[in-house]
């Protein structure tokens, strides 16, 4: 879906000086979120290589910075995993400094993703007119990051409604058994995960920021097409390095504690419905499920999931800053 943006502003320089400054790539991690860690990693003639933060993971992208006219400019992202953007840079000559004109568009499949570049773009502006000594209020409040306690309240409330759910009679009517069974399943797989990484963090002193929407680190996996990583959404749950005293083998219990956990609780439900009724075709069709969760996670988690930063941090390799 198409997001647009223009905007205007003046800056007290002359437009020469303001031109160079949008041409050099140099001042970008200057204006942006440090929460997105934005930085140059190469410069070839007009192409540009970039890396920064987004849903818990390290993207790197290509762009083009061309000359369309005098004082004008254009940048193009070439391999932009979150859509294609494209982004004009006018600047003219106004009482004494420069007018800034600005064209933004960004075409995404991304839901909600021109929300989220309101926000970046609104913080890059106020910080280019710092950057020429003009007040302005610079915040960026990042919109994927959830408090602690909130998300620890919302994991325990869809864990407690997982519970419910699979504590109901059987439903006459099977779609519905079989939905309500498979919601239940659902929730044990999704939100035990950040728990158990929470509790046992607690136990063997693993401090937490907050939570956050990531992608899952399925992405990290060679067989996932580019164009559909940022579509995997999961839970992340942050590391406070600074106040964690864990040893290495503190550390890799917290991080086994979650996919042992997305692998065992959701087997809760077609246990539960084949105690009841040892034909249940819903508790027949979950364990499936089951199984087939367990020889996924066991195959994908060593490789790129949290039993890898387990033996990482065995090995001490340091500390990572999100689960």
């Amino acid at each position: 879906m198409p997001y647009a943006r223009a905007s205007q502003y003046y800056l007290p320089a002359s437009p020469e000086e303001v031109d160079r400054f949008f041409s050099d790539t140099r001042n970008m991690p200057r204006c942006w979120p440090p929460e997105l860690d934005l930085r140059v990693i190469e410069s070839r003639g007009e192409e540009h290589l970039v890396s920064f933060r987004l849903l818990g993971q390290l993207w790197k992208t290509r762009f083009r910075v061309r000359r369309i006219g005098e004082l004008r400019q254009l940048h193009e992202t070439l391999d932009f995993p979150f859509g294609n953007l494209k982004h004009e840079v006018r600047v003219e000559p106004a009482e004494g400094g420069a007018l800034v004109s600005e064209k933004l568009v960004l075409n995404s499949r991304i839901p909600l993703a021109g929300w989220f570049f309101e926000k970046v773009l609104r913080y890059r502006e106020a910080m280019i007119k710092r950057c020429f000594n003009v007040e302005a209020r610079a915040e960026y409040s990042d919109p994927l990051k959830i408090g602690l306690a909130a998300g620890t309240a919302a994991s325990v409330i869809a864990v407690a409604l997982a519970a419910f759910l699979l504590a109901l009679p059987a439903h006459p009517v099977f779609v519905v058994d079989f939905l309500l069974r498979l919601i239940s399943w659902s929730l044990l797989w999704f939100f035990t995960h950040d728990l158990a990484h929470l509790i046992v963090g607690a136990l063997v002193g693993v401090r937490f920021k907050h939570y956050y929407v990531g992608l899952s680190n399925i992405v990290r996996l060679g067989f996932v097409p580019r164009s559909l990583k940022p579509l995997i959404l999961a839970l992340g749950i942050r590391i406070d390095r600074e106040r964690s005293t864990a040893s290495p083998k503190g550390f890799a219990a917290m991080y086994l504690a979650g996919p042992l956990a997305s692998m065992l609780t959701p087997v809760a439900v077609p246990a539960t419905l084949l105690v009841r009724d040892p034909g249940s075709l819903t508790g027949l069709i979950l364990l499936a499920a089951s199984l087939i969760n367990i020889a996924f996670t066991s195959y994908f988690s060593p490789r790129a999931g949290c039993v890898s930063k387990a033996f990482r941090a065995l090995r001490g390799a340091g500390k990572p800053r999100e689960t």
